[in-house]
């Protein structure tokens, strides 16, 4: 849900309105600018239940959360933050970094930090309640230095950025709950692999099975060879495990990639293009290689054929 759009207000009040909104729905802090005459900012919120999302697309900005902003307010969000199209500066700790479009941030709202960009930037970010996650702040700060470290990095970052990037889509959605909760299992998992606690990360782990074997699948769809051998030997775990995990689900693993192929090749169908693709090109690029297949997997899933659909040959 859009809850700023600078460009709807007279400029005398953007700045106010930024910092306002951020406090908001973020955490307390102080928002300086880069071209305080021209601010441009929309931010929206979507809400998972147990997990948040919230985005900032901004020119130049930086927020400041002070030490006595930390001592005056008790903040209970743990974000995973991701920048978009510019590299982000962070300052905690009294350590500074600067992360990538792409990378990620592990951040507890609750203590000073100095974080932002320079030019036309962006940040979306995944908040879980930190009682929610059952782990003691001290373990979430070690692993803050050393994300990169555990072994679940690309798959939560992936994860991460597909949620914030459909967040309005999803939230809307029948599964945004369980989303929710899958996501907060994720971070989790994340936090305990990164600090190597043994016997957190075995419990992680063990707990998070399902839902990293879905968000691993989730990030491979379009691979022609994402086939039951390949997945469990990416976590470890026999095909027949596999299948069993996903009967505990009451799902079938085939049908579970079918499905989410053909929704996957609907919405690029359905997409507005200068050129539109070929239907055949569409299907080959989900994991479609028998284009009489995947004609009559999308009519029984949707009710009309990718022709009728789109008008295209």
């Amino acid at each position: 849900m859009l809850v700023l759009d600078t460009g709807s207000l007279p400029a005398a009040e953007r700045a106010e309105a930024f910092q306002a909104t951020v406090s908001a729905n973020c955490s307390s802090s102080m928002a300086s600018f880069e071209d305080p005459a021209s601010i441009d900012a929309r931010m929206s919120v979507s809400d998972f239940g147990v997990s948040k999302v919230f985005t900032i697309d901004a020119s130049g900005t930086t927020l400041r959360r002070t030490p006595r902003m930390s001592r005056a307010e008790t903040e209970r969000s743990i974000v995973l933050a991701l920048p978009m199209r510019t590299d982000n500066h962070m300052v905690w700790e009294r350590e500074e970094r600067l992360f990538g479009p792409r990378d990620l941030i592990l951040v507890d709202l609750s203590r000073p930090y100095v974080y932002g960009w320079k030019g036309s930037g962006a940040s979306y970010a995944l908040h879980v309640d930190v009682d929610h996650l059952g782990l003691p702040r001290d373990l979430i700060h070690a692993a803050a230095r050393g994300l990169r470290g555990s072994p679940l990095y690309d798959l939560v970052r992936d994860h991460v950025a597909r949620v914030t990037a459909q967040a309005d889509e999803l939230a809307a959605g029948a599964g945004a709950l369980e989303l929710g909760v899958a996501s907060a299992e994720l971070m989790r998992a994340l936090i305990v692999s990164a600090a190597d606690d043994g016997r957190r990360m075995r419990e992680a782990m063990q707990s998070s099975l399902p839902v990293r074997v879905q968000a691993y699948v989730r990030a491979h769809l379009r691979d022609p060879d994402l086939t039951p051998a390949r997945i469990a030997a990416a976590h470890a775990i026999s095909v027949r495990a596999l299948y069993k995990l996903y009967e505990s689900l009451g799902q079938s693993l085939e049908q579970s990639i079918i499905e989410q192929r053909l929704l996957g090749a609907r919405a690029e169908l359905l997409s507005p293009r200068r050129r539109p693709v070929p239907i055949a090109a569409v299907a080959r690029a989900w994991g479609f290689s028998n284009p009489s297949f995947f004609s009559s997997r999308f009519r029984e899933a949707f009710g009309v054929t990718p022709r009728r659909l789109t008008g295209r040959p």
